[in-house]
């Protein structure tokens, strides 16, 4: 129990991070709005697809954009307390390893919120190919709206932790589970990156970055896991030493007893009786008497 309770203060602090993050962005605005034109001709010269034709595309479609903004706002902080609980509860062997990856790629991605604010795409005005739609403020819900309690940094775009966290999400379910069903899970993180572009909050490599950060996380913590294990085998390993055979001395012949068996022990060979036959018997009646008269005379 103490053990569960220390685990749930430990994510409440990393959450509490991750919403105070959203305080350091003020009066960073016009460096975060200058990054996101940046990005946006970056993109452009890495032949990106451009965010604006995307969602032009999926605008066709109200019923589509309300889902991806209630996905946007529910499936990203429900989906990784689901997990966490899963693997906690069902799974207890895989819950340091989870936890230490979720800690961190969130660690790192707040680190870079903090040293490059950056406007997500809904907040550029104009931009070629077409203007950008803020849907959740257009079509709702918006999670920074009014009455969302600011519940986050609006100019934290890069990494995009819906797309990091995703990732994470899908690769411990892979990995912990063996059914072949299990595969389904690269959807969701499929799924958030159209997401988080067709509503412009976020850009193609602010994903790409946040997916990169989870797997910057699990190779370094797999080859820290391994480097300390080695190193705690070499430490208690003890070397074996097997003494070579020392030349023995030879005994003298007499020295040495022979394996005396003795001989009630060895089973003489049994001759079957022979076989008489009847002309032999009398035969040897004859004889008998005959020897019996001489002897009488």
């Amino acid at each position: 129990m103490a053990y569960a309770v220390s685990q749930f203060l430990l994510i409440a602090v990393l959450y509490g991070t991750y919403s105070f993050s959203r305080h350091l962005a003020s009066g960073r605005e016009p460096a975060a709005l200058a990054a996101g034109k940046d990005v946006w001709r970056l993109e452009r010269l890495l032949h990106l697809p451009s965010e604006a034709a995307v969602q032009r595309l999926a605008l066709h479609s109200h019923l589509l954009i309300r889902a991806a903004d209630w996905f946007y706002i529910l499936v990203h902080f429900l989906s990784v307390i689901m997990l966490l609980l899963w693997v906690f509860i069902r799974h207890r062997r895989h819950w340091t390893r989870v936890r230490n990856f979720l800690i961190m790629a969130t660690g790192m991605a707040l680190i870079i919120h903090l040293l490059y604010p950056l406007a997500p795409p809904r907040f550029l005005s104009s931009v070629p190919h077409g203007s950008l739609v803020d849907t959740g403020a257009v079509y709702g819900p918006s999670p920074y709206g009014e009455g969302s309690g600011g519940i986050a940094n609006e100019y934290a775009a890069m990494p995009s932790l819906h797309v990091g966290w995703s990732l994470l999400e899908a690769w411990a379910v892979i990995t912990i589970l063996h059914h072949r069903a299990r595969w389904l899970m690269v959807l969701h993180p499929v799924l958030t990156i159209v997401v988080v572009v067709i509503t412009a909050n976020h850009y193609w490599l602010d994903g790409l970055v946040g997916a990169s950060l989870v797997v910057v996380s699990i190779v370094a913590l797999d080859q820290a896991n391994r480097a300390w294990a080695r190193r705690g085998l070499n430490r208690h390993e003890t070397s074996l030493r097997i003494p070579a055979p020392t030349p023995s001395v030879e005994a003298p012949s007499s020295a040495v007893p022979s394996a005396a068996v003795p001989s009630s022990a060895v089973p003489s060979a049994v001759l079957p009786p022979l076989a008489t036959s009847p002309e032999s018997g009398a035969q040897s009646r004859v004889a008998g008497r005959d020897r019996a008269v001489a002897g009488g005379t």
